[in-house]
């Protein structure tokens, strides 16, 4: 039913909650063809270089295929409902969710009534209208996004490659930056409502017609933030529902069907209404009545990781960036009590997301479609567990077994003025904070190997820095780069007292190393490096080599396998 400019569906329902203080949710059914009216699927994705807030994997069409299969037997039901939450559950002049129950003074726990979702047709509006709904809805969960200015830098490379040659950079104001300094935390929000504001006013000042997307921002995926109700859960059971009802319409019985129905003179809206009615399924759902993005993202990572686990690094991105840091602060301990790794991922995301970081955007992130030749999240999580909590930093060695760092920690982090504390167990507590002093110091190291080590500006020369390819950017010579270096300042007891004190014991530590040990060719072809032999090679080699560097190890060394 549409009124107003909304279009309603009503549904019997029942409601019902866990304890006094839980929300309510909400079981019912509905037919997919409608359900896809007014649901929304917010992928973890990549807007063109930026990464949306939504939390959902991509669809993958092996399992879409088995469900269609499924759903083609009529006596075959799905027992699991959909998992759904609404945007809005108390303002009833815009869209949302409401429910009403039967009998004002029903159980306490438990009622049966009516739920009325309220949506609208978005896909008449157009690409701008679209954008400026989006941009609204991240102001709405940060609000100091309304006093950004527009980044002119980022609006001058839209505009040149939305117009191409026919773009003539005009000159911009001296504050070309946003005025709005957001934690490291939100920047990721601060990234996607800058890019699309200035999305927003390209198309203002094109005067071109209504187009469908703009440098990858397209209407159905901006559509699917702006539905009155959140899928967390069943993207798979939907489309595979749908795409079974879209081809029983194609097949030879249903387009009978549809032939005896039109003889019937009924109207095009009656008769999609009639074939549904008998032959679209009819989902089970339910639906929690929480407008809060933080409680979709909590219960879809919970739901998951104990139903299909989330890869590392994914999971790792969405809890990390589809969240504010507010919105992230309300659920941390619910999601540390369901052993979900919150702090690794925090903690990753700030030495992968900083721009300052030399591994920014260098990282796995889990999304389809991004670059091959990132770093692994999993090597990430291990090289700042290194720094965050001083442990790993061991060389790949059978007779040296030692964790150079947790080394250092036990010898000398207590000595060190730098790092605040009346005793060691204060000083590790400030050192690993998630705002401690291992994050400059993992800054500072890594930006200094990269400098020495590395090229970023040649994808191939053999040190490049950005590509698991190179000799360098890599598990097993960064890991060993690491423990090479936590060995030389436990060994020499080095005390952190200033802050000039860091970089001085990263110069002391490569004096005398030749900068090109990983410029060369080492004949890699045909070799995994992470594999145990050539992890003890290459650790052996570069032990060898630091005890008297006046000569780099033969390039014929780097390929076999260690033998002892």
């Amino acid at each position: 039913m549409e009124e107003n400019n909304f279009i309603e569906y009503e549904y019997d329902a029942i409601a019902f909650r866990q304890g006094l203080e839980s929300e309510w949710t909400v079981s019912f059914c509905a037919s997919a063809d409608q359900i896809i009216n007014w649901v929304g699927i917010p992928q973890k994705k990549n807007f063109d270089n930026v990464e949306s807030s939504g939390f959902q994997r991509t669809i993958k069409k092996e399992r879409m295929g088995s469900l269609i299969s499924f759903f083609n037997d009529p006596k075959n039901i799905i027992q699991n409902p959909l998992l759904c939450a609404t945007t809005n559950k108390s303002d009833t002049r815009k869209i949302g969710s409401f429910f009403t129950p039967d009998n004002e003074n029903s159980d306490s726990y438990s009622q049966k009534g009516k739920l009325l979702i309220r949506s609208k047709n978005f896909n008449k509006k157009s690409l701008q209208e679209l954008l400026s709904l989006f941009r609204e809805t991240l102001e709405k969960r940060v609000p100091e996004l309304v006093n950004s200015n527009i980044d002119q830098e980022l609006l001058a490379k839209i505009k040149e490659i939305y117009y191409g040659s026919d773009y003539v950079e005009q000159s911009s104001p001296e504050d070309t930056s946003p005025d709005v300094a957001l934690e490291v935390e939100d920047s990721h929000i601060q990234d996607l409502w800058q890019e699309i504001k200035c999305r927003e006013i390209v198309l203002s000042e094109s005067g071109r017609d209504n187009p469908e997307s703009i440098l990858g921002f397209d209407k159905a995926s901006i559509i699917s933030y702006l539905l009155p109700v959140t899928l967390v859960d069943g993207q798979h059971r939907l489309m595979g529902a749908i795409e079974q009802y879209n081809n029983f319409k194609d097949s030879n019985t249903g387009l009978e069907i549809i032939e005896k129905l039109t003889s019937e003179d009924l109207s095009i809206t009656d008769l999609e209404k009639r074939v549904s009615e008998k032959y679209c399924r009819k989902l089970p759902i339910s639906m929690i009545l929480s407008e809060d993005p933080a409680e979709h993202v909590f219960q879809f990572v919970v739901v998951n990781q104990k139903a299909t686990p989330i890869n590392s690094a994914l999971l790792g991105t969405i809890v990390s960036t589809t969240l504010s840091s507010k919105e992230l602060e309300s659920v941390s301990h619910r999601l540390k009590n369901a052993d979900i790794p919150l702090e690794d991922s925090k903690a990753i995301s700030f030495a992968t997301r900083d721009p300052e970081s030399p591994f920014f955007n260098l990282v796995q992130t889990g999304i389809t479609g991004e670059d091959y030749g990132k770093l692994p999240w999993t090597v990430m999580k291990g090289l700042v567990s290194i720094f965050k909590d001083l442990k790993g930093a061991k060389y790949y060695s059978d007779t040296v077994k030692t964790d150079f760092s947790d080394l250092w920690k036990r010898r000398v982090l207590e000595k060190c003025d730098l790092i605040p504390g009346d005793n060691i167990e204060e000083k590790i507590e400030n050192w690993s904070s998630e705002n401690g002093l291992w994050r400059d110091f993992f800054i500072s190291f890594w930006s200094k190997i990269r400098d020495t080590f590395g090229s970023t500006s040649d994808v191939d020369r053999k040190n490049y820095w950005g590509n698991t390819n190179s000799n360098l950017f890599n598990k097993v010579s960064l890991n060993i780069l690491a423990a090479d270096y936590f060995k030389y300042i436990s060994g020499s007891k080095y005390e952190f007292n200033e802050n000039s004190d860091v970089e001085a014991s990263i110069n002391d530590w490569l004096e005398d190393v030749d900068r090109s040990y990983f410029d060369r060719d080492w004949v890699l072809k045909d070799i995994k490096k992470d594999s145990p032999g050539i992890r003890k090679q290459w650790s052996h080699l570069w032990m060898n080599y630091r005890e008297d560097p006046r000569k780099l190890p033969a390039i014929s060394q780097y390929r076999n396998s260690f033998s002892g």
